[in-house]
């Protein structure tokens, strides 16, 4: 009986590691989205703690002055927002190449099942002509 040789083997395993190459640099994008994310999820909360504060004195030099922190804090906390975005979005372009990858590596692992279980048929079809065979020279 004769292997199974698939003619587009290599271009599975290229696409697999292709598959896989573009898998992680998602992961990476999606994680530097996340520590983005968090940047501004502690800009807001610092934002938030110099108000408390200012609202807490009645001091007018106090509140003056964390009111303009507030000012310096308020353009940081807009362009972290826009690196949020850029961020995000490059990993949804990472997580799409991702998908388009997955699905052209699963479009040769089709046709590589299909061709197997062509080839296994043809195997099976082949001994039992064999035995086919045997059996009619028993016989006479």
């Amino acid at each position: 009986m004769s292997a199974f040789k698939f003619r587009l083997e290599r271009v599975l395993n290229v696409r697999g590691v292709m598959e896989e190459r573009a898998k992680n640099e998602w992961a990476l994008q999606e994680r530097a989205a996340q520590e983005e994310r968090e940047k501004l999820a502690r800009l807001k909360e610092q934002e938030q703690e110099i108000k408390d504060f200012g609202h807490a004195h009645f001091d007018i030099e106090r509140r003056q002055a964390t009111y303009s922190f507030l000012d310096v804090l308020r353009p940081r906390i807009e362009r972290q927002e826009v690196r949020v975005r850029q961020q995000e979005e490059l990993a949804q372009k990472a997580k799409e190449a991702w998908l388009l990858a997955r699905q052209e590596t699963k479009k040769v692992s089709t046709l590589r099942e299909k061709q197997y279980a062509a080839f296994v048929k043809e195997q099976e079809r082949k001994e039992q002509k064999v035995l086919d065979d045997m059996r009619s020279q028993l016989k006479t």
